[in-house]
């Protein structure tokens, strides 16, 4: 693999489960703003008021959106995971690769680890669990992301997602 050819903003843009962080709304930026709008124009219109009227919707459930928009409003933009924008820092994977010194998970020989039940009772701690439970979230994206690392490596990879994104 070429990840020795990989400046430190590279890096960031591949978490070690194989998630591309440079094509995320929160790595780019872009949640905060559009929270900021979106709580902008909500508030804008007294949706808090008028919602339960014209909405049918309980006016707890509009106050408690409006305060997850306020914290999302004010988020900054993640650095990604392998330069300390990780939403866990307990992350199993980001931990395993770490001591391993590898980026991602594509350059174990064990890839991709199956956990057991036991690893499934604490998924955010271990590697195996977490990376089960990133995959079934992202649709199986992320490991085929690892499978085309392994294929053309980390720069030509890298490329590709730039095009994409």
């Amino acid at each position: 693999m070429d990840k020795d050819k990989l400046s430190k903003k590279e890096e960031s843009y591949i978490a070690p489960c194989g998630v591309y962080c440079g094509a995320c709304d929160g790595y780019l930026g872009k949640s905060s703003k559009l929270a900021t709008e979106l709580f902008r124009i909500i508030d804008g219109f007294n949706i808090i008021d008028l919602g339960p009227l014209g909405l049918g919707t309980d006016q707890k459930k509009i106050k408690s959106f409006m305060k997850i928009l306020k914290k999302l409003s004010k988020g900054i933009a993640c650095s990604g995971c392998n330069t300390g924008g990780c939403w866990n820092p307990m992350c199993g994977m980001k931990t395993c690769a770490k001591e391993k010194n590898y980026l991602t998970c594509a350059e174990c020989d064990t890839f991709p680890c199956q956990p057991s039940e036991e690893d499934r009772k604490k998924p955010l701690a271990n590697k195996a669990a977490m990376l089960e439970l990133i995959t079934r979230r992202y649709g199986n994206w992320n490991i085929e992301n690892l499978k085309r690392i392994k294929e053309v490596g980390y720069k030509k990879f890298i490329e590709e997602m730039q095009e994409k994104v």
